[in-house]
Formats: C-alpha cells, sequence, structure tokens
C-alpha cells in the first residue's frame, strides 16, 4: 500500500511466542513478582515505551476504568524509547502515579510469569509489523485486548476482543467487558492459548525456506 513494491516480490512469514511463555501456577507466578514490586490484580502491558505504542491512550483508558473499579494496577513493561515523556506526563496529570507500576526492562526469563500473573494484557498500539506481545500473553493464557488496526487483527484473530486505539472509550470500554465477564475471559483464555499454537518457530522456517527455493527457481 505505501511503497512501490509488486506484490509478487513481497512475502509474509509469521513469527511466534517463545516455548517458555505458557501458563503458570500461582506459585510460579508470586516467586517472580515481588522482585518488581507488583501485587496482583493487574492489568498488563508489554512493549517499548514509545510514541507508536499508543500508551497515553491506554493511561486515559485506565483512568476511566478506575471509574467503574479500582481494583486493577496498571503494569508497564518495558525500556524508554522515542519520544516517551508524554507517557509520565500523562500520568502526573491524571494523578495516576499510585496506581501505575513502570517496571523498566524485564528479562525474558521472567516475563512470562508477568503475562501469566495479569487478569487482562491491553495493547492498543497505533502501529505493528508483527505485535508479538499479543501472541506472548495469549501463549500464557492471559486475556488480550489489543487494536483493530494494522497487523494485529491477523495475528490476534478471533482469540482477543478488539479496539480503535485512537478511541479512549472503546479501549476502556474492551478492558471493561474483559474484567467484568469471567466467561468472556475463559473463552479469550481458551482462544488465545489455540491461536498461539498455530504460530511456532518451525512454520516461520519453513515458510522462510519457502521463500528462499521461490526465488532460487525464478532465477533459475
Amino acid at each position: 500500500a505505501h511503497l512501490p513494491v509488486a506484490e509478487e516480490r513481497t512475502f509474509v512469514v509469521p513469527e511466534a511466542a517463545n516455548r517458555r511463555f505458557r501458563p503458570m501456577s500461582q506459585d510460579e507466578i508470586k516467586g517472580s513478582l515481588p522482585q518488581y514490586g507488583i501485587d496482583q490484580p493487574y492489568i498488563l502491558y508489554v512493549g517499548a515505551l514509545e510514541s507508536r505504542k499508543n500508551l497515553p491512550r491506554l493511561l486515559h483508558a485506565y483512568a476511566k476504568l478506575r471509574q467503574w473499579s479500582t481494583r486493577w494496577r496498571l503494569v508497564i513493561v518495558g525500556a524508554r524509547k522515542w519520544k516517551f515523556s508524554p507517557i509520565f506526563d500523562t500520568v502526573s496529570r491524571l494523578e495516576l502515579e499510585p496506581y501505575v507500576d513502570f517496571t523498566g526492562y524485564v528479562a525474558d526469563e521472567h516475563l512470562p510469569a508477568l503475562y501469566a500473573g495479569a487478569d487482562l494484557f491491553a495493547f492498543p498500539s497505533l502501529y505493528e509489523g508483527f505485535g508479538l506481545p499479543v501472541l506472548e500473553a495469549m501463549a500464557c493464557g492471559t486475556p488480550v485486548v489489543t487494536s483493530n488496526t494494522s497487523s494485529l487483527p491477523e495475528v490476534a484473530g478471533d482469540a482477543a476482543l478488539l479496539a480503535d486505539p485512537t478511541d479512549v472509550d472503546a479501549i476502556a470500554a474492551a478492558m471493561q467487558r474483559v474484567l467484568s465477564d469471567a466467561e468472556l475471559a475463559n473463552n479469550l483464555r481458551v482462544k488465545g492459548l489455540a491461536n498461539a499454537a498455530q504460530f511456532t518457530w518451525k512454520l516461520t522456517a519453513r515458510e522462510t525456506i519457502a521463500v528462499y527455493e521461490q526465488i532460487l527457481t525464478r532465477h533459475k
């Protein structure tokens, strides 16, 4: 759509969640959370702290959610990247400092417990090339709310609630639906596990090899 590249020269190969991302017991989860100062229950975001990730709108949606229930904290995992300052400005302006935890970068081996311990994974990114955190959350059995734009609907399938990432009310409403409806949350967990299982690195390898073979055949 945006670059003058012929369609026949474009190949789409999916990524996959690492096998370490899986459902975990409460004992496993509780063994990892204290080192980050996190108490359950919480809503989780994982990703870089940069403008395209849409965190100011997520924070506004979380503030609206707190008008319905103050039960959940918001845990934001990720390193500070490009244009991150509006995120912290929004936290201050909305007076959310006591309710939002910024962990900074988290090592890969600790991420599964953070995903598995969350009641909801919220990822209202404006643009993604793939959206691997969505699959990681699903592989851990965590319900997902994500965007209805870019690659995210293709990755999430019918295993997540999708919302317009530019609409704060829509993001808040989707989050509230999952957190208030145990049957819906469980349905998303089951669908999410099945969806994540469809994406494997063996599939990625096979499809990458197929691309090489197709190109080589063209040039024989």
